[in-house]
């Protein structure tokens, strides 16, 4: 298929030119009226635009801000009648790729312009793969098919549209931020600000001046008065994060603005009002914290009405493999790499692993795994030695210098120092006796690891 050009002057003798010259290799439309050029170029799409210098009205700069506007994706090449140093250095700050010299030349037309188009295949490649993934992040943020995942969307589904209070409760890592960005993303609210709060990470004493604001004079280095985030938030909405970081003064009047909308700057008497929509969670069990006297019993009622429990990954192990792409996906389009897949022994294994870390470790794997693949297909050698580990067992697979891992497993007391001598083995084999690359993957120092084969005799390969 032909690569199409628009070719755009003022000069029906140029366009003629270019049209008895390119027309054998390229579909050539010209027009001799840059703002009837632009239009069509709004229409219908071009792989290169070639401007002839004269244009009454524009200037290379103007010309290429106004193409800038589509939003589409092609190769701007000046046209000029000479090299002089004024419209060089015109072209050079308009940001145009490249210039010919008229009358075009095929054979130069094609030397400057045949790497540009390669770049172009990529870079309209990436626009696709951004527009697919921006609709699927759109349309289906909370990924999964499993029953506790559809039962979690019909929950976001029911209460998004309300102005409840909702609890998040889940292990770290299991997507707690999103389910609550997919809240506000469904709310009245959505056109209105959304904050995140991460208790855990703010000191208690920073906690109540952050939310509520402060007053002039409340504390040492309060030169001014502050409004907090409530006040900057009227009308959106505040996910506190992890609140059962929260301290208990602040966890009362967090209660008062839930149940009235008003609160008090520190160091202030004054009351004031917001309209505020809360969304909270939590990795602890916050009915536990309230019986240690760690969370407000009166608080904890109130944040309860709507609660939402988020799955750990190990209990959802059927949207792994959709998980796994999704987020394959998203890597190779930051990472600008063609398009690798997960073999399916890969996946058998990433599907037996149980993710501590849940939804977020297993996007470091899938992460890591893209970056140390050098093939199409990422295979079980690309996978972290705690999930080969695993699959070694399974198998029944023999390391080196240990033996079957069948007979040590099958002892009834395990002994701690048989164990470390089993990983270090596998590492070893794993990197093929690489000593350097086998301390980096076990997170140890090379002294260390030395020591440690001279320990347990894994100085021998067979």
């Amino acid at each position: 298929m032909k690569k199409s050009i628009l070719a755009i002057s003022e000069r029906k003798e140029t366009l003629k030119q270019i049209r008895k010259e390119l027309s054998e290799e390229y579909e050539v439309i010209t027009f001799n009226n840059f703002l009837d050029g632009l239009d069509m170029l709004r229409e219908s799409d071009f792989d290169i635009v070639l401007l002839d210098e004269y244009m009454t009205w524009f200037s290379f700069s103007e010309v290429k801000r106004k193409l800038g506007g589509i939003g589409k994706d092609f190769v701007i090449v000046g046209l000029i009648d000479e090299e002089k140093e004024e419209i060089i250095n015109e072209l050079k700050n308009a940001d145009v790729y490249n210039y010919l010299l008229k009358p075009v030349n095929l054979k130069e037309m094609n030397r400057i312009i045949i790497p540009a188009l390669k770049n172009l295949e990529l870079l309209k490649e990436k626009r696709k793969l951004e527009e697919k993934l921006s609709y699927v992040e759109e349309a289906n943020e909370i990924v999964g098919q499993t029953m506790k995942v559809k039962e979690v969307k019909n929950l976001v589904e029911r209460v998004a549209e309300s102005d409840l209070t909702v609890l998040i409760s889940g292990e770290n890592g299991v997507g707690k931020e999103l389910i609550a960005k997919e809240i506000f993303k469904k709310s009245d609210r959505r056109r209105n600000n959304f904050i995140i709060i991460n208790c855990a990470s703010l000191p208690s004493e920073s906690i109540e001046s952050e939310l509520f604001g402060y007053e002039r004079g409340a504390f040492p280095g309060a030169s001014s008065s502050k409004r907090g985030i409530l006040e900057e938030t009227d009308r959106g909405t505040v996910f506190l994060d992890e609140i059962s970081a929260m301290d208990l003064k602040s966890q009362a009047k967090l209660l008062r603005v839930i149940e009235y909308g008003e609160f008090r700057r520190v160091g202030g008497n004054k009351s004031r009002r917001v309209d505020v929509r809360f969304i909270v969670s939590t990795n602890k069990n916050l009915k536990e914290e309230t019986e240690k006297g760690k969370f407000r019993s009166d608080l904890y009622h109130r944040l309860s009405a709507f609660p939402i429990e988020v799955p750990p990954l190990r209990d959802r192990r059927e949207d792994i493999p959709l998980l796994a792409n999704y987020f394959l996906n998203k890597i190779i389009l930051e990472l600008h790499r063609e398009m690798p897949v997960i073999s399916g022994e890969a996946m058998k294994y990433l599907m037996e692993y149980s993710y501590p870390g849940n939804i977020r470790e297993l996007k470091n794997i899938v992460e890591r795994m893209v970056i140390l693949s050098n093939t199409k297909a990422i295979s079980v050698e690309d996978l972290p030695l705690e999930i080969k580990m695993k699959s070694d067992t399974l198998e029944n697979k023999t390391v080196i210098g240990v033996g079957p891992l069948k007979d040590i497993l099958e002892q009834e007391i395990y002994d701690l120092a048989e164990v470390e001598k089993v990983v270090i083995a596998t590492a070893l084999q794993k990197t093929r006796w690489n000593k350097q690359e086998t301390a980096k993957l076990l997170g140890i120092g090379r002294t260390t690891l030395y020591e440690k084969i001279r320990k347990y005799n894994l100085d021998q390969k067979a």
